[in-house]
Order: C-alpha cells, then sequence, then structure tokens
C-alpha cells in the first residue's frame, strides 16, 4: 500500500507503509469473556437479515458466517500454543487472529468514516501497528494472551462494524469509489474483501493449529 490509494496486492495493502514504534504495546480493551456465539439456527442461511437493508444483511450473514472459520481453528489452544512460531519469519496464531481484527478496523475507518488510509493517525498505529503488519514487530508483541483476549477483540471490532451496517443501506453498499487502487471499487467489494482476508488466513490458522506443540493428531492432510 502506498501513501495514497490501496493497491492490488493484498500484502502491499495489509503491510501499512507508515511508520510506527516497533515494540509499542497494543492497547486494546479485551474482556475477560469470550463473545456469545451466533445464533445456530440461521447462521448457514446466507441473505437479507433483520435490521439491515437487503443487500446489507447479505453482506452481514457472510461476515458472520465467515468468522467461524479463524475462531474454530483456534478453538481449545493454549496460550503457549498461541504465541508458537512454526520458524523464525512465521507469524503465531493470537498475531494472525489480531491481524484480522487490525484489518477489520482499518475497514471501518476507511468506508464508514472516510478517513484516507495515509491520515489513519499515530492511534491507528500505536494501538494496531503490529498486528497489521506483523513480521518482527509483530513476533515480539504480540503473545502473553489467551484465546479469549483475542476472540474479545475481534468480537468487539465486529461489532462496531455491525451497528455501522444498520445506518446504511443497499445505496451505500453499491457506492463506486473511482480512486481505489484496485480500480473502480463499490463497497460491497471492499467488505468482501474483509471477509475472504478471513478466509485466506484461517488456512494458515488451520495448518498451524496441526503444528503447534500437543496438537491432537489429524488423518487430514495439512
Amino acid at each position: 500500500m502506498n501513501s495514497t490509494t490501496p493497491q492490488p496486492s493484498r500484502r502491499s495493502f495489509l503491510a501499512a507503509s507508515t511508520a510506527f514504534a516497533t515494540g509499542m504495546p497494543l492497547f486494546i480493551h479485551a474482556s475477560a469473556q469470550s463473545p456469545a456465539p451466533p445464533d445456530r439456527s440461521t447462521i448457514n442461511i446466507l441473505g437479507p437479515k433483520p435490521g439491515y437493508t437487503p443487500q446489507v444483511g447479505t453482506l452481514v450473514s457472510m461476515l458472520t458466517w465467515m468468522r467461524r472459520a479463524p475462531t474454530g481453528e483456534a478453538r481449545g489452544l493454549t496460550q503457549p500454543q498461541l504465541d508458537w512460531l512454526l520458524d523464525a519469519n512465521a507469524n503465531s496464531i493470537g498475531a494472525l487472529l489480531l491481524h484480522l481484527a487490525a484489518t477489520e478496523t482499518i475497514y471501518q475507518r476507511l468506508t464508514f468514516d472516510n478517513i484516507p488510509y495515509e491520515k489513519l493517525g499515530d492511534d491507528y498505529n500505536k494501538q494496531w501497528g503490529a498486528a497489521m503488519n506483523l513480521g518482527d514487530a509483530g513476533r515480539k508483541t504480540i503473545k502473553g494472551h489467551d484465546l479469549a483476549y483475542y476472540t474479545s477483540i475481534l468480537a468487539e471490532v465486529r461489532e462496531k462494524s455491525l451497528a455501522e451496517f444498520k445506518k446504511r443501506d443497499d445505496a451505500w453498499l453499491a457506492t463506486v469509489d473511482k480512486t481505489w487502487g484496485w480500480g473502480p471499487t463499490n463497497n460491497y467489494c471492499k467488505w468482501f474483501h474483509v471477509c475472504e482476508h478471513e478466509s485466506h488466513h484461517s488456512g494458515q490458522i488451520a495448518l498451524l493449529a496441526k503444528r503447534v506443540p500437543g496438537a491432537k493428531p489429524t488423518t487430514e492432510g495439512l
């Protein structure tokens, strides 16, 4: 991602290029309890949802359905397992979970608040910089937390997204941004990227979860 607009590459977009204090702690509030699970009777029904306009509700249903993937793969992992690094260049499962929250927060600011990326500010970098960029900063600072810490942060960020979606309609979702780095892009595409981004990292989390020390034996390939 450059200093003006997002770029086509996931890594260039998600790896923020603005400076932040390496080793800066993450000032994130997380409740001690894990969030309540979604309603299992309707989670597999993609489509309009009460409280949202039809297309916004459909997007919400996809985001809700996808969230089960990363949190499901991490279910039952201990704090040492969440901190475990496959090799010197790897990201931990905990860092990847926090990365998902950092990414969703960026999209909140870009689409709900209409804040350009280059104006996210030091407050974003201090709170989310290591989680957004991962790498050395993530390995040094994102550790020592149990699973409830990460799932609570993910839930807190998602609750804000859902509250904002209720304020918007299908016309907003279809609004095209002609300045977006990928080319003309509507808000639906931007938020669908948040959804598929979780799918992308869920695969990484699944692979790591099968290799952490103490992982239960599995007969499923990778």
